[in-house]
């Protein structure tokens, strides 16, 4: 007799992971936090086993750290990590956004890159900035879209998973203090433009000049920390 296949356990465990990385790609949860399955499973309103499997290809890919029994672990970043990340990802994004200024004419989505900035800027000038970084990710990740090149994509993604976490220690002091300078406003303009070489640079700045910062937040071990207020 042939199997029947549990149609049940893969869109539970597509949605326990989609959450779960969105999260974490939005620096929700702070390194050092304590992920439970159970707490997940409530969250998510699933039962424990799709969380269980999201976490486990989790841990598997490096983003979270086994825990205590039925539990994970938001890992620490240090600064000689964030060094190594930060080379990768200025290599890969910056390569998408020269991709994304030589495939411009998509109009749908420069307009959505227009709308998402405007966004960000309102969101500093008001200095309310608990969505700021989920507005940044999909500025970001709107750019590298546009490049054409999925598996670049995908790969980018799984950097940002990595660093996600520290990422939310830019709110508020870095955010505010770089409201000047914006590296954001001059890639989506190269891009509009079709300036490729100017794309590549204005987003490789935004990348290092956060990272700058962030390495900057190290303690004596050598451990990214939130600035103390």
């Amino acid at each position: 007799m042939t199997a029947l296949k549990r149609i049940e356990r893969e869109p539970l465990w597509d949605l326990a992971h989609a959450q779960l990385r969105d999260a974490l790609l939005a620096g929700r949860f702070e390194p050092g936090t304590v992920l439970t399955l159970r707490s997940l499973a409530d969250s998510f309103g699933t039962s424990i086993t799709p969380v269980r499997d999201a976490v486990t290809r989790l841990v598997a890919q490096g983003v979270l750290q086994q825990g205590p029994r039925n539990s994970a672990i938001v890992p620490h970043l240090s600064r000689r990590e964030l060094s190594d990340l930060t080379v990768v990802r200025c290599a890969l994004e910056g390569r998408a956004s020269r991709e994304a200024a030589l495939r411009r004419h998509d109009d749908a989505a420069l307009r959505k890159l227009k709308e998402r900035l405007s966004t960000m800027q309102s969101l500093i000038a008001a200095r309310k900035l608990e969505s700021y970084l989920e507005h940044h990710r999909k500025f970001h990740f709107g750019i590298y879209a546009m490049s054409g090149i999925p598996l670049l994509v995908e790969t980018i993604e799984n950097m940002w998973l990595r660093c996600g976490p520290v990422l939310s220690f830019v709110i508020p002091e870095y955010v505010i203090l770089l409201k000047g300078w914006d590296h954001h406003t001059a890639a989506l303009k190269a891009i509009m433009a079709g300036d490729a070489d100017g794309a590549e640079r204005e987003i490789v700045a935004d990348i290092s000049d956060a990272a700058h910062y962030l390495a900057s937040l190290a303690d004596s071990t050598g451990q990214l920390r939130r600035p103390s207020s």
